[in-house]
């Protein structure tokens, strides 16, 4: 199973959450929760291929 490293950093400029995945930004949020429930949405589609298999 791969695992991917999420991060989650706060922006006191825009008081945004930024979200990475690996590294890569992926998009922000209004909470940390927000926030980290988006990463594991992704994580999750992500490990099952369920992501990006309509763009395809």
């Amino acid at each position: 199973m791969q695992m991917y490293k999420k991060e989650i950093v706060y922006d006191p400029k825009t008081h945004d959450f930024a979200m990475y995945l690996d590294g890569e930004l992926v998009g922000f949020a209004r909470t940390y929760q927000e926030a980290e429930q988006t990463l594991d949405e992704l994580v999750y589609e992500l490990l099952h291929g369920h992501y990006f298999q309509d763009a395809a």
